[in-house]
This record gives structure tokens, sequence and C-alpha cells, in this order.
């Protein structure tokens, strides 16, 4: 066979097949993060603006369906028929926080979807999170350093609904203990401020706060009757009950505030 012929045989082989499949591969793969990376950079352009952590949470779907990342989120669950998908951040600008998204385009605590089934993991995956938090930290951390918040919507910066983790507050955590005797399984008033604001508080038996819709709970709460959830201010702390077993407080009040004021995002050990 001649040279040239043999050249000409040889592009068409299977060899040649396979690496023309491969760049054709690794060209897509480069064209997809080039457009991950243009979604997620346009949220953050305006980091202020209220949509962009919508606009992150997209990012991090779009580049887990396509090629199996992760990127830019710390973690993408895809979801069930049954559950709902979710991302997990580790919060710029912080040592330790982290942030729970779903998927779904859920606005905030007052959104109807989130007393559903389908929504109620997300609330185990954000306790979760705790294993995140100390190895951001470089320690392990008791359940009673440790809360979710959820700021109502008058003092959320973002309109997609987050959970965030991260260390309590010590003096908070001082004073849950000195109210223990008021807090039970069902919901009443504390007597005394966290932060100045009064809270009302109940007791949940859980390691791990799997099958519990928090916000379910909070919309059946007797201040709930006469408050828009949209207000709703809202905490989960670790805990360890009378009995000794694991479990929350579950912290909210109405008054339109900012769960966050109570954690300490800079992990002080007390």
């Amino acid at each position: 066979m001649p040279l040239n012929s043999k050249a000409m045989a040889d592009s068409d082989g299977p060899i040649a097949a396979r690496t023309r499949r491969g760049r054709t591969a690794v060209w897509l793969v480069l064209l997809l993060v080039g457009i991950v990376l243009a979604v997620a950079t346009a949220s953050l352009a305006d980091p202020f603006g209220r949509d962009a952590l919508r606009g992150v949470v997209a990012a991090c779907e779009m580049s887990k369906r396509a090629i199996g990342i992760n990127f830019p989120c710390s973690e993408v669950n895809l979801g069930s028929p049954t559950s709902d998908g979710y991302v997990t951040i580790h919060s710029p600008g912080f040592a330790s926080e982290y942030l729970l998204a779903p998927l779904a385009d859920y606005d905030g605590i007052e959104s109807p979807e989130l007393q559903a089934d389908a929504a109620t993991d997300l609330w185990r995956a954000a306790w979760a999170m705790r294993s995140d938090v100390a190895a951001a930290l470089g320690r392990a951390l008791p359940r009673t350093d440790l809360a979710l918040a959820v700021n109502a919507s008058g003092t959320r910066t973002q309109d997609h609904f987050h959970i965030h983790l991260d260390c309590l507050r010590s003096y908070i955590g001082a004073d849950l203990a000195g109210l223990k005797d008021q807090i039970t399984d069902r919901w009443a008033r504390l007597s005394k401020t966290l932060r100045g604001t009064y809270y009302w508080a109940r007791s949940l038996k859980s390691t791990d706060l799997a099958g519990i819709n928090v916000p379910r709970l909070v919309a059946d709460s007797p201040p709930a009757l006469n408050h828009p959830m949209g207000h709703v201010t809202l905490a989960v702390v670790g805990t360890t009950l009378p009995d000794g077993s694991d479990g929350f407080y579950l912290l909210a009040n109405w008054q339109n505030l900012s769960a966050e004021a109570l954690l300490d995002h800079h992990c002080r050990e007390s």
C-alpha cells in the first residue's frame, strides 16, 4: 500500500476515531465548565443582589447533572421523586459557616412547599453539615455548640430559601441551659430574652432531625395563627434533653428578625 494511502487509512481507523471522540468530550467539558463559571460569576458579580444565591445553586446543579461534579458547591444532591434535592455551600467570607439551599425555587420560610413531605429531609441534611463545620475548624464540636438558623423575610439578604449552620454564641447556650425547665415538647414563650428578643420554644427528641419537618411544626404553633410565616425568625439548637437523649430546641418568634444573630461566625471556644 502506498505511504499516503496507509496514512489516510490510519486517519480513519479506530485509534483516530477514539482520539477525535476524546477531544470532543474534553471540548464539551471545557465548554460546560465555562458556562458554569459564567453563571456563577454573574451571580457573584452582584453578591448583594437578592438572587445571587439562586444563580449559584443553578450553576452547581448544572455541573452535577452534566459532568458529575459539585463545583462550585461543596455538595450537590439531586434528590428523588419523593425528596427535594439541595446543595451545600461553604459560606464565602466565613471560616466555618455552611449553607444548605434546595434546588427548587423556594423564596423563603414562607414558601408553603417547605411544609410538604418532599422538603422534610432538608433539615436532616442541614444538620449533617456539622461535620463540615468541624472539619473547617479542625476540631470536634459537641451538638450543644451548633445551631441552624433561618432569617425572616425582612432581614434575609437572599430570596432563595437557605439554612445557616454555624456555632451558637456561647452565652446563648448558657441562657438556654438556664431556661431548660421552661422548654418542653409543647410550645411556650420563654421568660427571658435571647439577645434582647423573646422567643417561643419547644424541644424535639431526635439525634439528627430525620423525618422532622421544622416549618410544619412552626406553622402549627399558637403564635402562627395570627402572624405571617414570612415574619418567622427560626433557630434549631442542638441539645441534650433531661433524660440524657439527643435532642433540639426549636426557637421561633414572629418579629421579622434575624435568627443568624444567635450564631457565632468566629466559633470562639468557650
